[in-house]
C-alpha cells in the first residue's frame, strides 16, 4: 500500500500544479482583455478563417492572387483581396512573431489538407520583384509592345550637320534653268 499512498500524492501534486497553472494563465488573460476577434478560436476554426476567401475556392483565389501580382500590386494587397482574414490571424507583436504565427497556420492548413508545405525560400526575393515590376509593366494597357532591349555602350558623339570644313561650295541651280525633277516611271 505503500507504492499506492505515493502515487496519490504524486497525482494530487500534478493536479494541484495544473491547477494553478490554470489560474495563473486565466489571471493574464483577464488583465490583458479578450482576444481581438472576442473569442478563442480552436485551430479548426483557425484553418477555416485561413482557407477562407470571397472567391470560393483556394485554386480560385490563388489564381487571382498570382494574377494581380502580374498586373503590379503589392504582395500584401493582393493578399488581402484574396484571403481577407488571413491578416488578423498573424498579427504579432513584431515581425518576427507575424512570420512564426503565419508559418504555423500554414503549417496546420497543409496538415488538414494532407498537403506538404512548400519549403522555405532561400535567397534574395529582389530579382523576382524586380522580374514582376519589368512583367507588369510590359503588361499594362496602353504600353508599347516590348522591342529590342537598349544597347549599351559608348556614347558616339552626334554627327556634323552641312559639309565637312574645307570641303569646295556645292554649285547651285543655274539661273533659269528648269528644275530638276526626279525621274518619272518608264
Amino acid at each position: 500500500m505503500a507504492g499506492q499512498n505515493s502515487q496519490d500524492l504524486l497525482s494530487q501534486t500534478v493536479n494541484s500544479f495544473a491547477s494553478r497553472v490554470q489560474e495563473y494563465s486565466q489571471g493574464i488573460a483577464n488583465r490583458l482583455g479578450s482576444p481581438l476577434s472576442g473569442q478563442q478560436l480552436s485551430q479548426d476554426e483557425v484553418v477555416q478563417r485561413w482557407n477562407f476567401s470571397p472567391l470560393g475556392s483556394t485554386q480560385a483565389a490563388d489564381a487571382q492572387y498570382h494574377q494581380l501580382i502580374a498586373q503590379g500590386m503589392s504582395p500584401g494587397q493582393a493578399l488581402g483581396q484574396v484571403y481577407p482574414m488571413r491578416a488578423m490571424l498573424y498579427q504579432g507583436a513584431d515581425l518576427k512573431e507575424a512570420i512564426a504565427n503565419a508559418q504555423k497556420i500554414q503549417g496546420w492548413s497543409h496538415a488538414a489538407a494532407g498537403t506538404e508545405p512548400p519549403p522555405p525560400f532561400e535567397g534574395s526575393t529582389l530579382p523576382l520583384t524586380l522580374a514582376q515590376q519589368h512583367l507588369a509593366q510590359m503588361n499594362a494597357p496602353g504600353s508599347p509592345p516590348p522591342g529590342p532591349p537598349p544597347v549599351v555602350g559608348p556614347a558616339l558623339p552626334p554627327l556634323p550637320q552641312g559639309p565637312p570644313p574645307g570641303a569646295p561650295p556645292m554649285p547651285g541651280p543655274m539661273p533659269g534653268a528648269p528644275p530638276v525633277l526626279p525621274p518619272g516611271p518608264m
